[in-house]
């Protein structure tokens, strides 16, 4: 490289350097790539593009930066920690690991490397491995508030409840603006049946976040101490689905957890003999990974899904069964499509939604004279609405039919079904099919 390259070079990436700082990140990326085009192996120019992509969710964009930057230095341990959290986020977890041991290998004493392998490893559930990584990170550093709540959480899942209490009650003493730390106490405590000191810990959750993010509002209603929630939190529901995506296929298969939304929506569409002849215009709500679309391609001339989550859409596309996939809440989407259909299915979707009606109404506008909604839910004997064991909503027959009567839909089908295995055992559902009238 010249000197008048080397100088340009650096003039580029001071200013992109002050950008960054300032914010303004259309501009920093602009004089990033500036300084790239004079010196394309510039360590930190890759770098810190690959960081700033990162905190756009950029993922794709930061991947390439970053790993160019370890090429160039493959023993920075910032930058293995870096590029670990990139393919964390995009659900390449072999990589993420080998990238936080290759930064651990450089230096070992970065607790937070030891954080983010036990994130990974917690997620996978494997849990002793997750326990050893928090426990290493808080040798290091005794005052990590965030990991003492992760070391909780992987305690609560070995039944270890005394001992995630003790290290939840530590990141509250460390943080008491922790929202995190009495989440994790109300849960341990309503798992012990401490109802009162459950339902103070997620009150005090509340408090420090009224909107409520999480999944809270549904364990008070579990524990009768609030209103059941309209519907499932939608920011941990797309984070959950966004996790699952890739092996999301397998996973509802896997012996002792399967899911049979899929089978029972098939059964029923059989059973209601409509032509398969790929004659209808179909809309799939929730359709995930697209599990449901083999065999709606063969009733559907037109067939469209819609769904919350990227991840869990970028596999249905793989499979090519739709016309059209959409990225968006199937409540809303439906509320403002100018489509119209003949078939509307959601295979374990309302399960999500503790008011239906919304659900109901949006659906009954798209449906033709005639046309028919099919869709699963876990069944409650008792409550018109209950919040389960897992948090999602279980509806009674009574419920059911009083609301799609209330959205002028016609009762065709209520029949009982195991929704899907849990453990091995069996978790009571509906299948329902409603029609519109002609």
């Amino acid at each position: 490289m010249s000197g008048n390259d080397y100088e340009q070079c650096q003039k580029y990436f001071k200013k992109a350097l002050n950008k960054q700082k300032e914010r303004d990140f259309v501009a920093a990326e602009s004089f990033y790539k500036r300084a790239l085009k004079y010196d394309a192996m510039h360590l930190d120019a890759n770098y810190l593009l690959g960081t700033l992509y990162a905190e756009q969710r950029e993922l794709a964009k930061a991947l390439k930066f970053l790993r160019l930057a370890a090429e160039i230095n493959p023993r920075s341990h910032m930058i293995q920690n870096n590029l670990g959290n990139i393919y964390q986020l995009s659900g390449q977890f072999d990589n993420a690991i080998a990238c936080y041991q290759r930064a651990l290998s450089v230096e070992p004493n970065m607790p937070e490397v030891h954080n983010n392998l036990g994130n990974i490893y917690k997620n996978q559930e494997q849990f002793v491995e997750a326990e050893a990584c928090y426990r290493r990170a808080l040798l290091l550093r005794p005052d990590f508030v965030e990991v003492y709540c992760n070391l909780g959480g992987v305690l609560r899942s070995l039944k270890k409840f005394q001992e995630a209490i003790d290290n939840y009650r530590k990141a509250a003493d460390l943080s008491p603006a922790f929202k995190a730390a009495y989440e994790g106490l109300g849960i341990c405590y309503a798992e012990l049946g401490e109802r009162d000191q459950a339902i103070t810990s997620f009150n005090r959750y509340l408090e420090l976040d009224p909107s409520d993010n999480s999944e809270v509002k549904l364990r008070l209603a579990q524990l009768n101490a609030s209103a059941i929630p309209k519907r499932y939190p939608a920011a941990v529901m797309l984070a959950t689905y966004e996790k699952k995506a890739k092996n999301w296929d397998a996973d509802i298969q896997r012996p002792g957890k399967e899911f049979l939304g899929p089978k029972h929506v098939r059964e029923m569409l059989e059973q209601l003999k409509l032509p398969q002849a790929r004659q209808l215009d179909v809309l799939d709500i929730g359709c995930g990974t697209g599990v449901c679309g083999e065999y709606l391609r063969g009733y559907a001339k037109y067939l469209e899904g819609v769904d919350l989550s990227p991840q869990m859409l970028a596999q249905a596309q793989k499979k090519k069964y739709y016309d059209r996939l959409e990225c968006a809440d199937a409540i809303s989407y439906m509320q403002n499509s100018q489509h119209t259909f003949d078939l509307i299915i959601a295979s374990g979707v309302l399960i999500l939604f503790g008011d239906l009606m919304p659900v109901f109404q949006a659906a009954a506008r798209l449906l033709k004279p005639g046309a028919v909604f099919v869709f699963t839910l876990y069944r409650s004997e008792s409550d018109a609405v209950m919040v389960r064991h897992n948090l999602h909503f279980a509806h009674s027959e009574p419920y059911v039919r009083e609301k799609a009567e209330a959205a002028n839909l016609q009762m065709v089908s209520l029949e009982q079904k195991v929704h899907e295995y849990d453990l091995g055992e069996p978790q009571p559902g509906w299948i329902v099919a409603l029609r519109k009238a002609q």
